[in-house]
């Protein structure tokens, strides 16, 4: 069981409800990562989370601990992570196990190269709904997280993050092969975050329009090619869970790529369309379909941030 003192960084989408649960549980043994501006801004602001009060401890210095970092909970956008780095530095250990949540491999890849000491789990987080307006957060469904370790080769430590997940009441599950895993939510990012954002479809548009689900199949068995050749053995099944992961969702949900589109931001089409792109590539598959969702999500991206 981890003990010692826990930490995440990054309270949006997927950190929220994360950040709810872990400081109802655990109070001062949970803090938040945030350092000059943004402590200041964590700090002053008067936060709600489904309208409960969220006053969370603010760690910006290992030196503020009177014992290492246990675990840090990595919550912020794969685009954000080196700009995070500093922040991490300031607050972790050799000790400290390392879980980052989004999207894709790069974070994993990403701390592994930077902290090549620490042990760095792997997860990912699906089915959040968490809605910020200011500094009221709220969120119906905080989403299931999947967790395990890559290498199987410290799953006693995966064991122990899951059941200090678990006692705060987080949708924990542990993955037996988190990497075959991170590649199939993958599948369902790059194919249908893109095809959503393209054309403003939300979850519920899936089971009024086949053609939604045709080119998310078409999409897929693309990614799958190309997922074969990096070694990840995706089936056609992989694919129909997919499918139906979005058909029987319940609610309006919108994919965050989508709800980034709709917002103007930046979106993370280069760590999902943009990766299997260059995959393909470097193996000679043609994955036509995911290289024109990339192109028309850049393109989609470049205009409303000119």
């Amino acid at each position: 069981m981890i003990t010692g003192p826990v930490a995440l960084i990054g309270l949006g989408v997927i950190g929220t409800p994360i950040a709810h649960k872990l400081n109802n549980t655990y109070h001062d043994n949970f803090m938040i990562v945030a350092r000059g501006e943004r402590r200041i801004k964590l700090e002053s602001q008067h936060i709600t989370i489904n309208g409960d009060k969220f006053v969370p401890k603010i760690l910006s210095d290992k030196a503020e601990l009177s014992e290492p970092l246990s675990l840090l909970i990595v919550c912020v956008k794969n685009y954000n992570l080196n700009s995070s780095l500093e922040d991490i530095k300031a607050v972790i250990s050799k000790e400290t196990i390392i879980l980052p949540l989004q999207n894709g491999t790069y974070s994993y890849e990403f701390f592994c190269k930077k902290f090549p000491n620490n042990v760095i789990l792997q997860g990912y987080m699906q089915g959040p709904n968490t809605e910020k307006r200011g500094a009221v957060l709220n969120y119906t469904n905080p989403g299931a997280m999947h967790m395990g370790d890559q290498a199987n080769s410290v799953l006693d430590t995966a064991a122990k993050v899951y059941a200090y997940l678990g006692i705060a009441g987080v949708d924990v599950h542990l993955e037996q092969d988190i990497k075959k895993m991170v590649w199939k939510k993958m599948m369902l990012n790059v194919a249908g975050n893109s095809v959503t954002a393209l054309t403003d479809a939300n979850y519920s548009d899936f089971k009024k329009i086949p053609a939604l689900q045709s080119v998310c199949r078409n999409a897929m068995n693309e990614f799958v090619a190309v997922a074969r050749a990096e070694g990840i053995v995706l089936t056609n099944q992989d694919i129909e869970d997919v499918i139906d992961y979005y058909v029987t969702y319940h609610g309006e949900k919108m994919t965050s790529m989508l709800e980034d589109v709709r917002h103007k931001r930046k979106t993370e089409n280069d760590y999902l369309a943009g990766n299997i792109s260059k995959l393909a590539l470097k193996h000679n598959i043609s994955v036509p379909i995911i290289d024109t969702l990339y192109s028309l999500i850049s393109i989609k991206e470049k205009l409303y941030q000119r």
